[in-house]
């Protein structure tokens, strides 16, 4: 994936940018990932580009599978990679962001690395659980599709795995709710952990992808 997002870049930009950027013709930068098959770990946005923590200490805290029976998960940093892309006004403002204002980036990819392609995930995690914080996190989760699928190769990627999925953790949010038209899967995955808070948005539904809203993300074998 962050070799089509390499390449594909250059196409995705030239399409969303601001209307004073120049066109973008090549790109060189490379999406910082990380790999992990750890059972337990958490997610941070951290600025050091290493976003796995020990589980239970960060903002959003992942279940691999079961011990022994772990996704090998590639993790790519997509919101540091987008704000890398940034051009010069010529009016005293050398690091312009080539979003129009008001576009939205998530924090990250992460995609199940074999064949089988069981899971891909676009992840934003937020600092805080305010409403205002929260709905400007949902649109940055479908701004990011919105982006995405601007590639039809990106798109044709994506859609080949077996699960897509979206998930906005905040800091503490351990949200004890019911959620209604859950598949009956997310039901059983969430039974002993907090329930996530089932969500549509802007572009999400329309990639099919389903949405959550929890702190804790169960990936089941």
């Amino acid at each position: 994936m962050e070799h089509i997002l390499k390449s594909e870049i250059v196409r995705i930009l030239n399409a969303i940018q601001r209307g004073d950027a120049p066109v973008l013709v090549e790109n060189e930068i490379i999406p910082k990932c990380v790999e992990t098959s750890e059972h337990k770990f958490d997610l941070v946005d951290s600025k050091d580009g290493i976003p796995i923590r020990e589980f239970e200490t960060g903002t959003a805290h992942y279940i691999n599978g079961v011990e022994n029976d772990t996704y090998s998960l590639k993790i790519i940093c997509y919101d540091d990679f987008i704000h890398q892309f940034t051009f010069d006004d010529g009016k005293g403002h050398t690091r312009v962001s080539r979003l129009k204002d008001g576009v939205r980036v998530a924090d990250f990819l992460i995609y199940e690395q074999s064949e089988s392609k069981a899971i891909f995930i676009v992840h934003e995690l937020s600092g805080e659980a305010s409403d205002k914080k929260i709905k400007v996190a949902r649109k940055q989760l479908s701004d990011t599709l919105n982006q995405l699928y601007k590639s039809e190769e990106i798109g044709r990627y994506i859609d080949g795995f077996e699960q897509k999925l979206c998930y906005l953790s905040a800091k503490d949010s351990r949200r004890f709710v019911e959620s209604e038209g859950m598949a009956d899967g997310f039901n059983e995955i969430y039974k002993v952990l907090p329930e996530p808070i089932q969500f549509n948005w802007g572009q999400i539904g329309t990639h099919k992808f389903a949405a959550f809203e929890t702190s804790f993300v169960q990936l089941m074998k």
